[in-house]
């Protein structure tokens, strides 16, 4: 295994831990709060939770060799520090456009299921549709009052935001929080996640004009467990301190934290 592998997992089970550490000393007292700021922090703790998860399941693939393993957890961890950072540029419009997304999500998710053949209950197959009617009426509403408003119909509120909260492509969003330089890394592990030249390259060792030497051992390997660990420790380090800044938890309690994040920049920059 290579060097640099070896001592980033060991950073990066140390930030898991240190992570799970502050999420699990910093949960609330049952208390009566503000019911939009109990929104956003429930968001924020089960985003954290998310990362986490994600985060353990590509370490420990990792650590037993198996880099495809974390490529996913990996693209995962990284969409969420991605939505995050969004959200808080706009906090109170692009969340509950977020939260708008999700329930219609959870209207469509019903219809499937039923298509399906499986059992929904009518109070739920209700609750769910009330929900999206009021979505659908919310933003006719909302571009009848742009257009009324002189704004171009192209360029009004969207009647209807199918699947697309933020109502941008991925790369445009990127630009928007300012990850561009770190993002060619995440489109690099996205290639090798799908059926694509990149694992065809991957898989032959030598060719010439008349033949190609190809490996396709199913065996474990650390290829790939480099860039996987960049990022999920990158972007975890990146979700607790957006975390800990909201949650107003001073890092001084945490010195480890600045620890692991100068030992990191060392280790990339051997």
């Amino acid at each position: 295994m290579d060097e640099k592998v070896t001592e980033l997992l060991d950073l990066t089970k140390n930030l898991l831990d240190q992570s799970v550490e502050i999420v699990d000393n910093s949960l609330p007292s049952v208390e009566s709060v503000d019911a939009k700021k109990v929104r956003y922090s429930i968001f924020l703790r089960v985003q954290m939770n998310e990362v986490l998860k994600f985060g353990y399941g590509a370490y420990y693939s990792c650590h037993h060799g198996w880099g495809h393993g974390g490529i996913g957890a990996a693209r995962s961890i990284y969409e969420i520090l991605l939505d995050i950072k969004y959200i808080n540029q706009d906090k109170e419009e692009r969340f509950t456009r977020f939260l708008d997304h999700g329930n219609e999500y959870l209207y469509h998710k019903i219809k499937r299921i039923r298509e399906l053949g499986q059992v929904v209950s009518q109070k739920e197959q209700d609750k769910y549709t009330d929900k999206y009617d009021q979505l659908k009426k919310k933003y006719k509403n909302k571009h009848e009052q742009d257009v009324k408003l002189g704004i171009a119909k192209k360029d009004a509120t969207p009647k209807h935001r199918p699947y697309n909260w933020a109502g941008l492509d991925l790369t445009e969003k990127v630009k928007e929080v300012n990850l561009e330089q770190f993002h060619q890394l995440y489109k690099d592990l996205a290639n090798l996640s799908h059926v694509s030249i990149s694992a065809m390259l991957d898989a032959i060792s030598e060719s010439t004009d008349e033949q190609f030497e190809v490996n396709l051992n199913i065996q474990p390997s650390y290829t790939h467990c480099l860039a996987v660990l960049m990022i999920i420790f990158t972007c975890i380090s990146g979700v607790l301190e957006e975390y800990m800044a909201y949650f107003k938890i001073e890092r001084s309690g945490y010195p480890i934290l600045e620890n692991l994040w100068k030992n990191y920049k060392e280790l990339l920059n051997r």
